[in-house]
């Protein structure tokens, strides 16, 4: 489509004189309307439409790339600012990761874990005790 357009355009970028002739000497205006000027304008009016529709088909393109662009740096700026929050998190957790190692150190390592242990346990058996009674409200509730 490009291609016939500026083939057309190049056609009719040329010498006014050469794409409209003079008329001939002794040719009637009525022949030289219907054999010259209304082709010519024809040619014309095929351009522009050609034109214009080249005009709205890169248009919707273009709207369309730009809505896809926008949509892609908004989700980019999403990803951005998931991961300053990841890595503020992974900051926190390496100085907890720190401390814990300096309480192990200090404690021992079996004792640490002995209370992680029993702490674990203690969280096990508050959440087997918060199940029952949310079964037996349901069963209530019925």
């Amino acid at each position: 489509m490009v291609k016939n357009m500026e083939k057309l355009a190049a056609d009719f970028s040329a010498d006014p004189e050469q794409t409209l002739p003079e008329a001939a000497v002794m040719e009637p205006a009525k022949s030289y309307r219907e054999k010259k000027a209304k082709p010519l304008v024809k040619k014309i009016v095929q351009v522009m439409r050609s034109v214009y529709s080249a005009y709205l088909d890169i248009s919707n393109k273009f709207t369309k790339l730009q809505t896809a662009y926008n949509r892609e740096r908004s989700g980019n700026e999403r990803l951005t600012n998931r991961l300053e929050e990841v890595l503020e998190e992974n900051r926190e957790l390496r100085i907890v990761a720190a401390d814990f190692g300096r309480i192990k150190a200090v404690v021992g390592s079996e004792q640490v874990n002995a209370m992680i242990d029993r702490a674990k346990q203690q969280e096990q058996i508050e959440a087997e005790q918060k199940r029952a009674a949310r079964r037996k409200h349901n069963r209530e509730a019925r």
